[in-house]
Order: C-alpha cells, then structure tokens, then sequence
C-alpha cells in the first residue's frame, strides 16, 4: 500500500515539473516574439519608431523576392550574406536547367513585427517576424515553335495558381555595422535619406550607403503559421 502510495506521489511530482517545464518553455518563445518598444529604441538612440523599422524590412523583403525573379544580382549582392545570396543563386539555376520561371506577385503584408534589436561592439544585430500573402506559381519557358506562338497565348503555368494567396512567417535576422549618424545627404541631389532604413536615395535612386552601413538578411527561418 505505501509502495503505492510513493508511486502515487512520485509520478505526481514527474507531471508537475514536465507542466512547470512546458510553462517555462513557452512563456520563452512568448518573450521571444514580443515586439521592441518604442522606448527602447530611443533609449538605444534610434531615430525611427518599432512599426516603421518592422515596415522598412518587410519591404526590404518584398524587394529581394523581386530581385530574385527578375534577376538583379547587383542588388541581391548588396542585401544578402553570402549563404543566402547563394542560395538564391541554386534555386534560380535549378528552374533555368528546368526551363521554368517562379513567379511571386503581388505581395502584401500580414504583419511585421520588430522583435530583437541589439547594439552588441560595433554591430546591430536585429530579428523582424513577418507575415506575407503573395501568389506563387510557375510558367514554362521552353521557347515556343512560330505555330506554337499563334495558339498559346498568356502564361503557361506549370505550377501553383495565379488566383488562389498563399501566406508565410519568417524570422529575418538582419546585421549592419553599427554607426551613430543614420541620415546623410545624397551625394547625387542632396537629399537626405536614412541610411539605416534605405541603402538607395529616396528622391533620385542613386546609391548612397554600401554594405557596411546598412541592413543586411543573413538568416531567413520559416516558422508556423501563427493564429
């Protein structure tokens, strides 16, 4: 009977420490996706507030993705490390040896939130979780014979769908050289942009910050959809 009675309380206590550990575990991941405060970022300097950094980004995204169907491989350079960058550069010549095109169009956000910001020596070190809706699919691009031409008009979609939105979360962990002056004249027309949220001028186009200074995608982790 007091065997039992010891198993008893022994498998209670078991259940117990996995419930406090399951707590523990989850209240982590909460804290990991909180979004940083505006007060924090202006305690740590910045000159810009949580929702339009977290915006800044997303559309830093929308524009790789961009960059990666159309082929801008100057500008993929510039905003990717080079595992990414590289990876990017595999999938693209693996739908060419293929003879088809991935399309992603018409891309908006769900969500972006600003969820770590740290000021670690001289680099900034960031983490932003989108949500994105987009359309996905693929069309063949084997060139087609003059009497092809006369009876296939549009896209020849090999893959996905052009009317139903597909939505996915990424962590973006983003990394720059850390710099106290984030705003400079445009040496072309004399605008100032911020060069933290925009490597190009904002009035003219011209490129106005290398690497160095503004923020770089170096890890892209897909995870769960949230509810």
């Amino acid at each position: 009977m007091i065997g039992f009675f010891i198993a008893g309380i022994v498998i209670f206590s078991i259940v117990i420490i996995v419930c406090i550990f399951l707590l523990i575990r989850m209240s982590s991941q909460e804290t990991q996706f909180m979004e940083v405060s505006n007060r924090y970022l202006k305690d740590i300097g910045k000159s810009y507030n949580k929702d339009t950094y977290a915006m800044a980004i997303y559309e830093l995204y929308k524009e790789v993705m961009d960059g990666v169907q159309n082929e801008r491989y100057e500008f993929l350079r510039d905003v990717l490390s080079d595992d990414i960058y590289n990876s990017y550069l595999r999938g693209i010549k693996v739908s060419k040896d293929h003879q088809v095109k991935n399309i992603v169009a018409d891309m908006k956000p769900v969500f972006s939130k600003l969820i770590s910001l740290i000021v670690k020596g001289d680099m900034e070190i960031a983490k932003v979780w989108i949500r994105v809706s987009f359309l996905e699919y693929a069309i063949d691009t084997t060139p087609l014979t003059e009497e092809q031409k006369q009876v296939v008009k549009g896209d020849r979609i090999v893959g996905g769908s052009k009317t139903n939105r597909l939505e996915r979360e990424y962590i973006l962990t983003l990394v720059k050289n850390h710099t106290p002056k984030e705003s400079i004249a445009c040496p072309a027309c004399g605008h100032v942009t911020n060069v933290v949220l925009h490597n190009q001028c904002t009035r003219c186009g011209s490129g106005i910050a290398n690497r160095r200074y503004h923020w770089v995608i170096i890890g892209k982790e897909e995870k769960p959809l949230s509810r």
